[in-house]
């Protein structure tokens, strides 16, 4: 095994620590095989002196060379550089970096520009590229406040992966917000049913293209609904009045009509009245936004309302999500 002796820099005026760039210089010198595999490298106390700096620095800088794969440390015999995979594959990485390396080098002197200004620049302009690719991953769902709107947070969430910021669009009609001023050009923009006409008006001209997705209620809850008793009292509780007067509809468009449905809006101004005729009903559907706060007042009575995406609108946010990870 060959100890080899490094001429290796530190720079103190740069931006990020010594102990990077010995890092990142060890890691240019074995993958451009420099430093080969079973070479070993100079004692920490010695890379240490030569570089003026504390032994601690060389040695954490040895620990992550050995936590990447690229060396083994052994004790009384010294750090080694690995025979595996992970010094090919760096070696495979390095080899045509190295090349457009130099031909970028000649090009920035030629150019007369300082190497190091241009460099941190080129890291900076990486970031800008990434911040870029990374954007088309956000979805705004705009929806209203009154409706179950947690649940189709979450389903969007679930199904794309993808971040789901959530505007409410009575609060655009109210302050007459412009939605383009809140989207970048990348974003993807989800509504509901109920609110794709309102919100295409908002939209304006704005070149965006709207994905509407609805909700349905759970066949077997259906089932149990038109078991019950001809007049038995049922409350559909929402966020707002709204929202339960749109569950009780999914009901009513399933042609059952023989319960007497109320609708409640726990957010709504009133609710405190509201909740004497809730508990006076023989069994409360609560959406998932509400059905803890039902819950802790009538225990005994309320039923989770199961909604669930319609099936064209899973395969919408599939197909969505789909592309997004195609780029």
């Amino acid at each position: 095994m060959i100890h080899k002796n490094l001429m290796l820099k530190i720079d103190p005026n740069l931006t990020f620590g010594v102990n990077t760039q010995i890092k990142e210089q060890l890691k240019w010198l074995i993958g451009t095989r420099k430093i080969e595999p079973g070479d070993m490298l100079p004692a920490a106390s010695q890379l240490a002196d030569d570089l003026l700096l504390n032994r601690n620095t060389v040695n954490w800088v040895y620990n992550q060379l050995r936590d990447e794969g690229l060396v083994t440390i052994h004790k009384g015999r010294g750090t080694i550089v690995t025979r595996g995979p992970e010094v090919q594959k760096l070696q495979n990485e390095r080899e045509p970096m190295y090349r457009l390396f130099i031909e970028t080098i000649d090009s920035a002197k030629k150019e007369a520009i300082d190497l190091q200004s241009f460099f941190m620049a080129g890291l900076a302009f990486v970031l800008l590229q990434e911040t870029a690719m990374n954007q088309p991953k956000r979805i705004v769902f705009v929806e209203c406040g009154e409706h179950d709107y947690l649940f189709y947070q979450s389903e969007i969430q679930r199904i794309t992966g993808c971040e789901v910021t959530v505007l409410f669009i009575e609060q655009l009609e109210r302050e007459q917000l412009a939605v383009s001023d809140l989207l970048s050009p990348s974003d993807i923009l989800i509504t509901t049913v109920n609110h794709a006409d309102s919100l295409r008006k908002i939209m304006g001209g704005h070149d965006y293209h709207i994905h509407v997705i609805g909700a349905t209620i759970d066949p077997q809850t259906l089932l149990s609904l038109a078991k019950l008793s001809e007049g038995t009292q049922v409350t559909f509780a929402c966020l707002g009045k709204i929202g339960g007067e749109w569950m009780s509809s999914r009901v009513q468009d399933a042609g059952i009509h023989h319960i007497q449905v109320h609708s409640v809006g726990v957010h709504d101004e009133g609710f405190e009245q509201e909740l004497d005729v809730t508990r006076q009903s023989d069994i409360v559907y609560a959406s998932s936004a509400v059905f803890q706060q039902i819950r802790s007042v009538i225990p005994d009575k309320v039923v989770l309302y199961p909604m669930r995406l319609e099936t064209s609108s899973e395969a919408l946010l599939k197909e969505l999500s789909d592309n997004l990870r195609k780029g």
